[in-house]
């Protein structure tokens, strides 16, 4: 396990990247967000297509213990923040992992509906996407400190 802010980045046949938005659409950055604040990551991995298609990959994001998942599942009417097709989503307590299959050339969004629960300073690991049976297709991001402070 990499320490913190130390991972590498890397792009192995495969593109990662994340951006955060205000339920509205407005770009957020993450590093300071008020407490009680409904937002979400849009998460896009690409295949240059360098070696073809893409299956049985796994996205993993794993969220700062100050941040909450917001289970879209319970959000019904939450039509404007929806996913690209996948095969399967884990949605745990501090992590979301996504299974699926990526043509070449294309590209996918996941979405993944957050709120800034607690007030502090925490370490958000970086984002990562991989085969799951071919260790060549990799893609990583580094991760950050992120805080949440009072209204």
């Amino acid at each position: 396990i990499p320490v913190s802010g130390k991972e590498e980045e890397q792009s192995n046949n495969l593109k990662v990247d994340i951006s955060y938005y205000l339920m509205n659409g407005n770009s957020i950055n993450p590093e300071s967000l008020t407490q009680g604040t409904d937002f979400y990551a849009d998460i896009t991995v690409y295949n240059p297509g360098s070696i073809g298609n893409l299956e049985q990959l796994i996205l993993s994001y794993v969220v700062p213990s100050g941040w909450e998942i917001r289970t879209s599942r319970l959000d019904e009417g939450q039509t404007s923040h929806q996913s690209s097709p996948f095969d399967y989503q884990d949605i745990r307590d501090d992590r979301v992992y996504t299974y699926f299959n990526l043509g070449q050339g294309q590209t996918k969004n996941f979405k993944i509906l957050l709120n800034a629960a607690y007030q502090g300073k925490f370490y958000m690991p970086g984002i990562s996407c991989e085969a799951m049976y071919d260790n060549s297709v990799n893609a990583r991001k580094q991760g950050n400190w992120v805080e949440v402070v009072l209204p």
